[in-house]
């Protein structure tokens, strides 16, 4: 089973590993990571802002 990894092959089936794919397929990987961690980052953000807003209003002094 090594040779076939050492030669690019995936073992029972007929791809083959080149540089270039694997080059896409790290492309890709980064590229949905950062797509990923920009939708979390926003939606923590928002979260943020809705918990400090919640706390100043909270904590508003009432008027008279």
């Amino acid at each position: 089973m090594s040779e076939l990894i050492v030669l690019g092959l995936v073992p029972g089936t007929q791809i083959r590993i080149t540089f270039i794919l694997w080059i896409l397929l790290m492309v890709g990987l980064v590229f949905g990571g950062l797509v990923w961690l920009g939708h979390r980052t926003h939606a923590f953000r928002n979260w943020l802002i809705t918990l400090s807003l919640l706390l100043l209003t909270r904590h508003q002094p009432e008027l008279k």
